[in-house]
């Protein structure tokens, strides 16, 4: 794909995403549920997921040629991992938008009628990091030529220690939290400690490496099914823990930034956008 390809799909998607962002508005008000507030916070994070696509394609619209999309990458980047990491508060507010009269139950047409848009939403905005990707990656060779320099490793390994540090931190607070709570939460604040414990098990995975090679094998994005598994929970408590349950939300929602962060730095030094356990074609030590 050349710039002006990039460029003329860029005016495509910032269409597509000022749709969905009308999608969400129009079904957040018009759809009847149990519990308003929840709703409107399900579109409202929904809702700044489909805003990135529709930022995405508004900077395409700049990229004219390769050195352009050079230029532009990172924005790409920035809204890829906005858009990912606002997808974790969506996906826990859908899981508790409750039909009228009926208090405990899951709307699920209201639910998959906002799933729709988000969804697509997220994966315009990664095909778009994508596509920027091999438009530079066309034009100027690999993003990391000297993969098994010293230096990169070392950053991959401060970032290892920034992700104890600040996952431990968190954790610390979960469990704070927990004694602080009433003893029924404390099932649920377990999975708190569990997503927040994750930065920290990660950090201490790439505190070892060695060459951007082994960073890869990492598999850093295979960390973010740890969150999502523990979304129900982070709903639950969120809707009924008042202020404590906010915190609660807060903290785990610190550690999903982390861990996107985490993943979309370390891309950033290997330059790939290959599946971990596909052979790599370059930066293996010999």
């Amino acid at each position: 794909m050349t710039g002006e390809q990039f460029r003329r799909r860029g005016v495509a998607r910032a269409v597509a995403g000022a749709g969905l962002v009308v999608w969400v508005v129009v079904v957040a008000a018009v759809a009847e549920t149990g519990n308003p507030p929840v709703l409107v916070a399900t579109a409202a994070s929904g809702g700044l997921v489909c805003l990135c696509v529709l930022a995405g394609g508004l900077v395409a619209t700049r990229v004219v040629d390769a050195a352009a999309a050079a230029r532009l990458r990172h924005v790409f980047v920035v809204l890829e991992g906005t858009a990912l990491a606002l997808f974790f508060p969506f996906y826990w507010f859908a899981s508790g938008v409750e039909p009228v009269g009926e208090p405990g139950a899951l709307a699920l047409g209201v639910v998959l009628v906002l799933a729709v848009p988000v969804v697509t939403a997220l994966v315009l905005a990664l095909r778009s990091s994508l596509a920027v990707h091999r438009v530079v990656v066309g034009e100027f060779g690999p993003l990391v030529p000297d993969s098994a320099a010293p230096a990169l490793a070392s950053r991959i390994r401060a970032l290892g220690t920034l992700l104890v540090v600040a996952g431990a931190v968190l954790s610390i607070a979960v469990v704070a939290l927990a004694f602080i709570s009433p003893s029924q939460w404390v099932f649920l604040e377990v999975f708190g400690l569990v997503v927040t414990l994750t930065p920290v098990v990660l950090g201490l995975s790439l505190a070892r490496v060695t060459d951007v090679y082994s960073a890869r094998r990492r598999n850093v994005g295979a960390y973010i099914v740890v969150p999502a598994a523990a979304g129900y929970a982070a709903a639950k408590l969120a809707s009924i823990g008042g202020s404590s349950g906010m915190l609660f939300g807060a903290l785990v929602f610190g550690a999903i930034v982390l861990l996107v962060g985490a993943n979309l730095v370390v891309r950033e030094f290997t330059g790939e956008w290959d599946r971990p356990w596909r052979p790599a074609s370059r930066g293996r030590p010999s």
